[in-house]
């Protein structure tokens, strides 16, 4: 259940509420997929609650520890603040362990349901052996470009990636990305911006990467090279094959899953995962 125009103040005031009647946990999570990917998840005496961003959930789940509320979990995206090392202010509040859920998803076998799904066997074993990559290492060094420029510039201003990806060829004109990039940004000229790139540290590429840029480069791969995905199917169709296709033995791999453990260990008798 959601409230529309959320606020923090009205996450508290929808819990607080429901507990009236509601004796087991509550799990806060940012949007309507979080909604979606949970509801199959969660544990029959769980009960979801959409924030409508991180910032709402982070906030809410504070204003919840000021007055010691019991059985109330928020899981949130890493997003920028793991690259920031930036720690979550409570300790009710678990991150993903990529930048997002759909980082996570595509990280796992779930990404092979997509393919099998969308995708063309023979292109794409084609494509691998001429590239000497999977589909997933070829799809997360493409989303690293957006992701590293993104990470050098906050706020370079993009708009739709897929202006800067060739469709025939599945290859990201880089130069004109950053050139594109640079235009946009205060003060700041493409080689500037190119060296701001370069110079920036080691990082898990899973992290740096944003889920969107690889749905959206994934369609994008889908429509020739790999597939023959139809225009009229999008990254919603792709998204939906992903949530549902999550087998339990990847979400029991994912840090994420073992900090929900952790938690419920800690906040006996709240459940918030299912079997």
């Amino acid at each position: 259940m959601a409230l529309d125009g959320v606020t923090p103040v009205g996450i508290v005031a929808e819990i607080r509420m429901r507990r009236t009647l509601h004796a087991g946990a509550f799990l806060v999570v940012e949007g309507k997929d979080d909604l979606r990917f949970w509801k199959i998840r969660c544990h029959e005496s769980c009960r979801l609650i959409e924030g409508q961003g991180k910032r709402n959930v982070v906030r809410g789940l504070m204003r919840l520890d000021a007055i010691a509320f019991e059985g109330v979990l928020g899981v949130v995206d890493s997003n920028e603040d793991h690259l920031a090392g930036k720690p979550l202010p409570s300790a009710n509040i678990v991150p993903t362990d990529a930048h997002d859920l759909e980082c996570l998803l595509v990280r796992s076998s779930a990404l092979n349901s997509v393919l099998a799904e969308f995708g063309d066997s023979k292109k794409i074993s084609r494509f691998e052996e001429r590239s000497g990559k999977d589909v997933r290492g070829a799809l997360l060094e493409r989303g690293l470009i957006f992701g590293r420029l993104r990470w050098a510039d906050p706020n370079a201003g993009l708009g739709p990636i897929g202006r800067f990806v060739d469709e025939k060829e599945w290859v990201v004109d880089e130069a004109g990305l950053i050139h594109v990039a640079a235009e946009s940004s205060d003060g700041i000229d493409a080689e500037t911006l190119r060296r701001r790139i370069d110079q920036l540290p080691p990082m898990d590429p899973w992290h740096v990467v944003r889920g969107h840029d690889l749905l959206e480069l994934l369609k994008i791969g889908l429509r020739a090279l790999l597939g023959d995905l139809p225009t009229s199917t999008g990254v919603n169709s792709i998204a939906s094959v992903l949530r549902q296709a999550l087998k339990p033995a990847d979400l029991r791999s994912t840090g994420l899953w073992r900090d929900m453990r952790r938690w419920e260990n800690r906040h006996a008798p709240f459940l918030v995962l299912g079997d």
